[in-house]
Order: C-alpha cells, then sequence, then structure tokens
C-alpha cells in the first residue's frame, strides 16, 4: 500500500534493478546468505539499491530509491552459497535506514509510485515514438552481433515500455538512478528516447557500411522532443 512503511532487508549491488525486469544473483558473502535465508523463510522481499560513491565494503551507502526483488526461484549449495533468480516488482523510497542488524542493512521503505501525466495523449504520443526507437535499437544490435533473430516482444504498457528501455541502455550506473527515481512516465520515456538515439548513431557509427540494417535512419527529429 502506497504510504505504508515496510521494514526490509536492504542489498547495495554497483547496478540498477527497475521493475518488472529479472537478476540472476550468485549469494556468497556470509551477510547476504543470512539474508537470503531470511527472506525465505518469511517469504518477504529484500531491496536492490544503488551502491553510492565513497561505499566501502560491509558499510555501502544506499541510493535513496531502489526496487524490491521477489525471489522466484533459487538453489542452495553445498557451502551454502546460492544462486537465486529475483524479479523487480515495485520501486520504493528509503525513509530510514538501519545497520542495527549486525549481519546486514536493513531499511524501512515506502512505495514508490508514478504521478499522473496530466497530458495522456503526449504519454501514448511518446510511448509510441519509444517503441519504435527500441525496436530499432534492438533491431541495430542484432544485426552487429550477426544475429537471425528478428523477432522481438517489446511491452505496449508505457510504464513497462520505460522500464525495460533504461535497462536496456549502456549508460552509467548514475544515469540509470535518476531514470529510477523519476515518478512521471511521460519524462521517463523522453529520458529513455534520447538514449536510444544515442545508442542508435554509435551502432550505426560501427558499422562497417553504415545504416544496413534494411530499416530507415532513425529521425531524431520525429520526437519534436529537441
Amino acid at each position: 500500500m502506497a504510504g505504508a512503511l515496510l521494514e526490509i532487508p536492504l542489498f547495495p549491488l554497483h547496478g540498477v534493478l527497475f521493475p518488472g525486469m529479472a537478476l540472476p544473483l550468485h549469494v556468497f558473502e556470509p551477510r547476504y546468505r543470512r539474508m537470503t535465508s531470511d527472506c525465505l523463510d518469511s517469504n518477504l522481499p529484500f531491496g536492490i539499491v544503488l551502491a553510492m560513491p565513497g561505499s566501502v565494503l560491509g558499510h555501502e551507502i544506499p541510493a535513496p530509491v531502489g526496487t524490491f526483488a521477489r525471489i522466484v526461484d533459487y538453489e542452495r549449495l553445498p557451502d551454502g552459497r546460492y544462486n537465486l533468480l529475483t524479479i523487480g516488482t515495485q520501486r520504493f523510497r528509503i525513509v530510514e535506514e538501519s545497520r542495527d542488524n549486525p549481519l546486514y542493512l536493513t531499511g524501512r521503505v515506502e512505495q514508490l509510485d508514478d504521478v499522473p501525466d496530466a497530458d495522456a495523449r503526449e504519454q501514448a504520443y511518446l510511448a509510441a515514438e519509444a517503441h519504435e526507437a527500441l525496436a530499432v535499437y534492438l533491431r541495430s544490435v542484432l544485426t552487429l552481433l550477426g544475429s537471425e533473430e528478428r523477432t522481438i516482444a517489446v511491452p505496449e504498457d508505457a510504464a513497462d515500455l520505460s522500464y525495460l528501455i533504461a535497462t536496456c541502455l549502456g549508460c552509467d550506473d548514475d544515469q540509470k538512478q535518476r531514470m529510477l527515481e523519476i515518478t512521471s512516465i511521460s519524462a521517463r520515456l523522453t529520458a529513455g528516447i534520447h538514449g536510444l538515439r544515442a545508442e542508435i548513431e554509435a551502432l550505426e557509427r560501427q558499422s562497417d557500411d553504415g545504416n544496413d540494417y534494411g530499416y530507415p535512419p532513425f529521425d531524431s527529429d520525429r520526437t519534436g522532443l529537441n
């Protein structure tokens, strides 16, 4: 429930998890083995958060916004390590972090929801542009890799689309974290479109024949976001 506080374990990583995205994890540190065991026993999620600059092992500084990670499959190895498959569910904001647990960081968090965009038509327009840009980007990547696969499922839901784009972008973790914290779907789509434009252009430069993907060049003016 939005506004309700939940105390959860926090798992700082050098990476950003977005809702709806899968994240495999190999858990080997004793503190996170215990965290995993506790979450499995209680059937509760833990929170994936970006470890901020200045973090040191055992005293990580968590980003203020993270994503609940639900364990959907796991394997416990004989030596106590875990192989996990997790799925990001919803974003949260840390209200208060706690280091009272001697083994791992915890925090009181509240769910972070998007604020409805005032202009539904603009959001739909941006979603269509983002959908097209992502399709071109993914086809370009597959072509560059020499893959014959050309059928790619791209979500129709605008929020899901924005999170998939953010996951695909090759930008640094700080930029991904900023996208995670955006609470407007339209603004997140806009940032994603700009990122895709840059990466499509970079991929085209890597191609021996320029734009040799069988698709028209991506027209940056079509978004109307310059």
